[in-house]
């Protein structure tokens, strides 16, 4: 839970790491539809935009894969 305070602290301070990292993700996101879309391979488009706009394959991983959804507790 350290590391999360600290991480939070870092990105307060820090705006501009939130923009860079959204923009080197958004990147490599945009880099991979495109060139799925241009080569044809629907399947690989298809995981990439999904999982990029809803975090869909991240959230099936954690249920299927984890206790995450099990033990979610907000309150802490």
């Amino acid at each position: 839970m350290d590391f999360l305070t600290n991480f939070s602290t870092i990105l307060k301070e820090n705006p501009a790491l939130i923009i860079g990292l959204s923009i080197y993700q958004g990147l490599w996101s945009m880099l991979g539809v495109w060139f799925a879309a241009r080569k044809n391979h629907r399947v690989w488009f298809v995981v990439i935009a999904i999982s990029n706009t809803l975090g869909l394959i991240e959230a099936i991983y954690l249920y299927k894969n984890t206790n995450f959804f099990k033990d979610f507790n907000l309150n802490g």
